[in-house]
């Protein structure tokens, strides 16, 4: 009697690309299409139509799109914790391929900096330039911290020390502040600004969803000063205002100091010192590209 002997079958699905998991795991950090599309450097509707592909080949949705944004169904939120740690591993590698990736220093450094050292860094850095040969750097002017985790930056400046992750951190400096006002503003106004009469003179600060901003605590306590007349959601706002006359506010001293163009009525605020931490990811201390910049940084800063 012969017997028929039944091939194994074989798997019909699909093969996944890692960059359609990608759009996944942006999808799950942006809360909508839009925003995920925007992080991915891709159109809504292209980015749509990849999640459907992808969803057609796994067999199952892994987005609910709703009107307020975009959540993972069960199966989803699955296959996010497998795509996430494959995004991990593929940082991993990353980091390890820079360290090993000899001697020289070249390539680009990505740099996140909140508002003030990030224009020192653009101010000062054109001076420096003959040191970094083969290098190029990216700054990245931001409140919210970017992930070194995820490789969102190389190296961050912040104002405050993290106090949770497995990061590299150390403290490089600290920016001074002053109460400056443009000269043609200063001449006008020299009489009151000698005298501190702070009621005859216009200030330039932050608007009203800042109000907590130790800048604007500060010159609440000069006695009679008005709100400010012009302002601003962010600190080069104010020093555009200040440098176009619209009054006097509070700058970064060595902002204020590049310009012959400002005047300092009141050196070194001491209450508003912000110190500055310089953050690495443990993994990178040893790559010859970043410790280039990040011993240039620490001068500049020191």
């Amino acid at each position: 009697m012969l017997c028929q002997i039944s091939k194994p079958s074989v798997s019909k699905m699909e093969h996944v690309d890692w960059d359609d998991l990608r759009i996944l795991v942006a999808i799950a950090r942006g809360g909508t299409m839009r925003a995920a599309a925007t992080a991915c450097d891709l159109s809504a509707p292209t980015l749509s139509r990849r999640l459907t592909e992808l969803e057609r080949k796994l067999g199952e949705p892994l987005v609910d799109r709703v009107p307020s944004g975009c959540t993972m169904t069960a199966f989803g939120a699955r296959v996010l914790a497998w795509a996430e740690q494959m995004e991990d591993l593929a940082h991993k590698i990353e980091r390890a391929a820079d360290v090993n990736g000899g001697a020289a220093a070249h390539g680009t450094v990505r740099i996140n900096a909140v508002e003030w050292p990030s224009y020192i860094l653009l101010k000062l850095l054109g001076s420096f330039q003959d040191r970094l040969p083969g290098l190029a750097i990216e700054v990245l002017t931001s409140r919210r911290p970017y992930s070194l985790a995820r490789r969102e930056a190389d190296i961050a400046l912040w104002s405050e020390c993290p106090e949770e992750g497995d990061l590299y951190v150390r403290r490089i400096g600290r920016i001074r502040f002053g109460l400056f006002g443009s000269r043609d503003y200063y001449l006008r106004h020299k009489a009151a600004i000698a005298k501190k009469e702070w009621d005859k003179l216009s200030f330039v600060g932050y608007d009203d969803r800042q109000p907590d901003h130790p800048a604007m605590q500060w010159l609440k306590t000069l006695p009679g000063a008005p709100a400010p007349s012009l302002r601003s959601s962010y600190g080069m706002g104010v020093f555009d205002g200040v440098l176009g006359g619209s009054g006097l506010g509070v700058l970064a001293q060595l902002a204020g100091d590049t310009t012959s163009d400002l005047v300092c009525v009141e050196k070194h605020i001491k209450a508003l010192d912000q110190d500055v931490w310089m953050v690495l990811h443990p993994a990178l201390r040893d790559s010859e590209r970043i410790r280039t910049v990040a011993n240039l940084i620490a001068e500049i800063f020191r």
